[in-house]
């Protein structure tokens, strides 16, 4: 009777009651030194984020929100993201990557509705998910019987932290020029690893240089070759975490004919070299390269 009633509760949650796979779950440890992570996406995980120190802000599908403690942040697979810390050191927060979600009317792959804010409040439970985050982090790699634990916890995660009422104290920066703007983020998305400036974009959507550079700085406020740099810096850092491409490899994919060029803009950026990267992350990750 329990079991029927048990897979009755989760066909309300899960399609078919099929439980999501808990990827990876990541520590960022509050206060060490900032590594910046760009705009990025991940073609086969959706992640949930908790902030449990710092604030900060996050960027996804062209709007802005404010990151406190407390906060959930929600990222359906294959949208640009990226959290960036309000100060020089990193915010705290555990980073949770999923695959084979399929929550009750939603894609696969899904948290939210598009139509949804990203970032939820987690208020009084905010206690309760912290301590599942640190169980599940810690849980995760001592065994198998450890590991199907955190999973599960991790399902109950899910389960809290998708009802949670809609948190919309965000700043959301596309007015009526959306639908422009989103046409110049398309133009961007699609050949930003290829010879581009802002007057191939100009001329691509008829218009003048300065009012794209009016309207994306307005929008996201930054230049949209900001914007380039971010995307080819962000693939650059996701293909150092999942291959065993070179740097040299890995410049030229993502748009510089001067592997130099590209390990100087990377460090500039980020604050270490390429390589450094990987084996940072590596070492932090705990060697799971499940990022793409």
């Amino acid at each position: 009777m329990l079991k029927t009633t048990t897979n009755q509760q989760l066909n309300l949650v899960f399609k078919n009651g099929i439980l999501p796979t808990m990827v990876y779950i990541n520590r960022q440890e509050c206060g060490r030194n900032k590594i910046e992570r760009p705009l990025h996406k991940h073609d086969t995980v959706c992640e949930i984020v908790l902030v449990y120190k710092g604030s900060g802000t996050y960027m996804i599908n062209n709007k802005k929100y404010t990151l406190r403690e407390g906060d959930i942040a929600f990222y359906n697979q294959g949208d640009l993201h990226e959290v960036s810390s309000a100060s020089d050191t990193e915010i705290g927060d555990y980073c949770i990557g999923l695959t084979n979600l399929n929550l009750k009317n939603l894609p696969y792959n899904h948290l939210i509705a598009a139509n949804e804010a990203y970032v939820r409040q987690s208020g009084n439970m905010f206690a309760t998910l912290k301590e599942l985050c640190e169980q599940m982090y810690t849980l995760g790699k001592l065994n198998e019987h450890s590991n199907l634990t955190s999973q599960l916890l991790c399902t109950s995660f899910i389960i809290i932290a998708t009802s949670l009422s809609s948190f919309t104290d965000y700043e959301n920066n596309i007015e009526k020029d959306k639908q422009f703007m989103n046409r110049i983020l398309n133009y961007l998305d699609e050949h930003f690893t290829e010879d581009i400036s802002i007057n191939k974009v100009a001329d691509h959507l008829g218009c003048s240089n300065s009012y794209i550079s009016h309207l994306f700085k307005k929008s996201l406020g930054i230049t949209p070759m900001q914007y380039v740099i971010k995307r080819r810096i962000g693939l650059a850092q996701t293909l150092l975490i999942s291959t065993d491409l070179s740097a040299t490899q890995i410049a030229t994919m993502v748009g510089y004919d001067n592997a130099n060029y590209f390990i100087n803009s990377f460090t500039k950026i980020i604050g270490i070299t390429p390589i450094r990267y990987r084996n940072f992350y590596l070492k932090e990750l705990r060697g799971n390269r499940h990022q793409s």
